[in-house]
């Protein structure tokens, strides 16, 4: 009986190994994104994804060589344009001069002067300095930003944009990120000066005379000094300035720091700059990019997953991974990533982009037995919500990071 029970346990526990479902490997990488991609509600829009290994070698590649709205993914390509012509620990100087009775405050492009981000100590040094001296009464309040062209607003932004805080106007001189809670103002120049003039007087020194902007061409025809430089603010490095562009994604940095980038302070020398290098140094295919502003809300910018990937490889190389991995969005870390990603907190830096229809990101994981993988993913013409497109290309870069 002992022997008839045991043949039939062994043979169902046979039977059991024979049924029992085998673990199942991982769908290759491929399969794996092209299910993704290809289901709805995004079936109809277009994507175009570019993975690489250390080596150089696609990974993966859908319309990777397609030129796409990349958002503020962009701002990619001008951060390292920034780095490249500015230096990550240069300092931009707001100065104040005393020019006969008038003051004069000289901007020289940095985005964080008087805003709460950085902790700027905006106009108190100058008005210490000011009292220190015993000055008592000014005449005009003088806005010099003639650092910069006077092109504030690019011309490729929708109109519909301007009044948001998000497309404050571009001028050598901010003052509190050129915004009044959600909407922009319309003139950052007189809007510093303005705040100047009322800081001023809240200290007991009067101002007799007007608020007024002095432009590159009042200074040229006028050809003579501005009296006394009397005190300097220091923006915080460039290096930390360009944090707030890539973990925060601010448009304002993005943009004046893109100006600052060239000697003249337009967007015509900046971007020629950027073109050069791009090409020469990221080794970025020339008829791979076309940009217009700095920070990647005009919907005429166009880029390509492949080309992205050439910036993420070149702020990844050994000499410069340490301050851009410092610099990008880290998942569960300040900035855009924070509540994305978590898993991959210690292994990937990124950027996100986002305006109507566009959802990107782009970034760098390294494995967890070493190496690294570089990856863009730019979803176009899409009509679903905002935070659909985030699950989506989330999941797309949790099986990137399966290496």
């Amino acid at each position: 009986m002992n022997r008839i029970l045991g043949i039939a346990l062994s043979a169902s526990i046979l039977s059991a190994c024979a049924t029992a479902p085998r673990p199942q490997k991982p769908a290759p990488l491929a399969a794996t994104i092209d299910h993704l991609i290809a289901a709805p509600p995004f079936a109809n829009a277009i994507w175009g994804i570019e993975v690489e290994n250390d080596a150089g070698e696609v990974v993966y590649a859908h319309n990777a060589h397609t030129l796409l709205m990349p958002a503020s993914n962009r701002k990619l390509f001008s951060a390292a344009t920034d780095a490249n012509c500015i230096g990550l620990d240069s300092q931009l100087a707001t100065e104040l001069w005393l020019d006969g009775s008038d003051v004069v405050i000289r901007g020289d492009g940095d985005p964080s002067f008087g805003s709460d981000r950085h902790a700027s100590q905006g106009f108190q040094p100058f008005i210490a300095e000011l009292q220190r001296r015993g000055v008592t009464s000014v005449h005009d309040v003088v806005a010099d930003v003639s650092r910069f062209d006077r092109v504030t607003i690019p011309g490729s932004w929708k109109v519909q944009n301007l009044p948001s805080n998000y497309s404050a106007p571009v001028d050598a001189l901010a003052f509190d990120e050129n915004a009044i809670g959600e909407e922009s103002v319309p003139d950052a120049a007189i809007w510093a000066a303005t705040q100047f003039r009322e800081a001023l007087v809240d200290c007991g020194i009067a101002v007799t005379g007007r608020v007024r902007v002095l432009t590159r061409a009042d200074a040229q025809a006028t050809a003579r000094p501005r009296g006394e430089r009397i005190a300097t603010v220091q923006s915080p490095m460039v290096a930390q300035l360009l944090a707030s562009v890539l973990k925060n994604s601010q448009n304002l940095y993005a943009e004046m720091l893109f100006k600052r980038s060239s000697p003249s302070g337009s967007y015509d020398e900046s971007q020629n700059l950027e073109r050069r290098f791009a090409i020469d140094e990221a080794h970025v295919a020339a008829d791979e990019f076309r940009l217009l502003d700095g920070c990647g809300l005009s919907p005429d910018d166009l880029v390509t997953p492949a080309a992205l990937v050439k910036i993420l490889r070149w702020m990844n190389s050994p000499e410069r991974r340490g301050i851009w991995w410092m610099t990008l969005a880290e998942p569960a870390g300040e900035g855009t990533l924070r509540r994305r990603l978590t898993n991959l907190a210690q292994r990937m830096r990124g950027k996100t982009g986002t305006i109507n229809g566009v959802n990107a990101l782009s970034g760098i994981v390294a494995g967890e037995k070493g190496g690294y993988r570089y990856f863009s993913i730019l979803l176009n013409h899409h009509i679903a919500d905002s935070s659909d497109a985030t699950r989506v290309i989330d999941a797309i870069v949790q099986e990137i990071a399966r290496f």
